[in-house]
């Protein structure tokens, strides 16, 4: 008996590891004392009050009986509740985050112990919560409206759970961008445009929500094509939720941990399981154009995913160089996915590598042809070629010129030299008197942007040629600097007994 007692005592003892998120208590808890969601979540309830008080003292002074007078009340309901939630609570959210990420505010995030993951999850929880209680005071009303006619329960709370996993979205997002590392003004300039940005984002949940409601959710829940769609939907909104999470982790991470990580970890299985999805809709329908679907947002991620690399240190810290495997077999794998520019360039280029062979692969097996000639060509390779050419480039002037700034200079300097190489040579027709439409449209090798605009294949040829003999060169130029990183690349050797040096006396 006593040794029973013993093992659920010390069961019971373990569940302290299961405790809530402390982030979540604090924000809720200075959410109370203070009038700012009280207050907000008070107001909302008076504007609901009164919006149904005023459609049902509508109704009174009509002579019929009016039949869509539940959906009319639920339309205003759906617009009360997206504009108030995606208005206050991102924001809301976003400005306490971005204030707890001013270096000059010693509070959470530069003095607590714990993990960035716990921190970004509490604030994640703490937004979701909040949402969860605007949402809970609207529901009794738009329940409601189902007495009145004009909608179904089924629509009712489908489009309740559709507003809130955008919501949850957006509050995401709004974390994210408050955990840049970015002074007083700039955070100020994304606050109002995320202000602007809100309006779009809320037209288009309303219009989902009136499209919903004239399709009758409740009848198509009973296809299967329905319910294959809504998983769809919600697994892409959940890996962007989880994209924004990873990346706000590792914001908030310090330099010397291996941030690079779990970034290139999480992309790499939804870049996989982006592929699978996208080739199981081939597979279903038989049309190969689906896999763009998967190929372009892949191609744009790895874009912006090349202007973070670049920036990127590449001295490792101790921290970091204790958990390079000793096996070469796994080192080779850890340096494509650890800190640094150099592997985090041979990632990236192997996820396009992959990304455009699979497409074609796919294409040609399903309709006999190759679109490698075509619009592909210049998506994938061109532009590919030209943004690695443009990095590698950045690379060596900062590199040899630059070596004492920081890294971030090499990220700055590729968007330069791309954006340079395009506005320059329209600025010196300018001066000269021959800038025209056909002067801009013409063949402007080393200009990406120009590659667009060109009809001929022959010029997009052309434009191919140019952008790998430049690859090619930033390739050799950065050779040495690529075998060094590679080199250097190696465990920490921990100094015991048997390798420490002799002392001299």
């Amino acid at each position: 008996m006593t040794a029973t007692i013993g093992k659920l005592k010390s069961h019971f003892v373990n569940w302290r590891a299961w405790e809530f998120n402390p982030i979540v208590i604090k924000e809720l808890r200075q959410g109370v004392r203070s009038w700012t969601v009280t207050g907000m979540l008070l107001l909302f309830l008076v504007v609901l009050f009164l919006t149904s008080l005023a459609f049902l003292i509508g109704q009174s002074f009509e002579v019929g009986e009016n039949t869509q007078l539940g959906g009319s009340m639920f339309s205003a309901f759906v617009v009360i509740l997206a504009g108030a939630s995606v208005f206050f609570i991102p924001l809301y959210m976003g400005v306490r985050v971005a204030a707890e990420r001013q270096e000059n505010n010693p509070d959470l995030l530069y003095v607590s112990t714990l993990s960035p993951f716990r921190i970004i999850l509490g604030k994640f929880l703490c937004s979701s919560y909040i949402a969860l209680l605007f949402f809970s005071a609207c529901m009794p009303f738009m329940a409601f409206t189902n007495l009145l006619r004009g909608v179904d329960l089924p629509t009712v709370f489908f489009i309740l759970a559709f507003l809130f996993l955008a919501v949850c979205v957006a509050n995401m997002i709004a974390i994210f961008l408050a955990c840049l590392p970015m002074s007083k003004p700039f955070k100020f300039l994304f606050i109002i445009y995320g202000f602007f940005q809100s309006f779009g984002i809320i037209g288009s949940l309303i219009g989902s929500s009136y499209m919903f409601m004239r399709s009758g959710v409740g009848a198509m829940m009973t296809g299967r094509d329905f319910w294959i769609g809504v998983v769809t939907s919600v697994s892409i909104g959940a890996a962007i939720t989880g994209l924004f999470f990873v990346l706000a982790v590792a914001l908030i991470s310090p330099p010397s941990a291996n941030r690079a990580l779990p970034v290139r970890i999480y992309l790499t299985v939804i870049w996989l399981l982006g592929g699978l999805l996208s080739f199981n809709w081939v597979v279903q329908t038989g049309d190969a154009g689906r896999m763009i679907a998967w190929s372009y947002p892949t191609f744009f991620v790895m874009m912006f995913a090349l202007l973070v690399t670049v920036s990127n240190a590449d001295q490792l810290s101790l921290r970091v160089r204790r958990t390079i495997p000793q096996s070469a077999i796994k080192r080779i794998f850890a340096f494509v996915f650890y800190n640094g520019a150099a592997g985090g360039l041979l990632w990236i280029g192997g996820i396009l590598a992959l990304t455009y062979l699979a497409s074609e692969a796919t294409q040609m097996f399903f309709t006999r042809t190759s679109s490698g000639s075509g619009e592909q060509k210049n998506w994938f390779i061109t532009t590919a070629a030209y943004a690695f050419a443009y990095a590698l480039t950045a690379l060596f002037i900062h590199r040899k010129w630059l070596a004492r700034r920081p890294p971030k200079i090499a990220g700055l300097l590729t968007v330069l030299l791309a954006a340079a190489w395009a506005v320059v040579p329209s600025i010196f027709l300018f001066f000269i008197n021959k800038l025209s439409w056909s002067s801009v449209e013409g063949l402007q090798l080393g200009n990406v942007f120009n590659l667009f605009s060109l009809r001929d294949e022959e010029n997009r040829n052309l434009h191919l040629l140019f952008a790998a003999i430049w690859f090619a060169l930033a390739l050799v130029l950065n050779f040495n600097w690529f075998f060094r990183q590679l080199k250097i690349f190696q465990p920490l050797v921990r100094v015991t007994a048997e390798n420490s040096p002799p002392v001299l006396k």
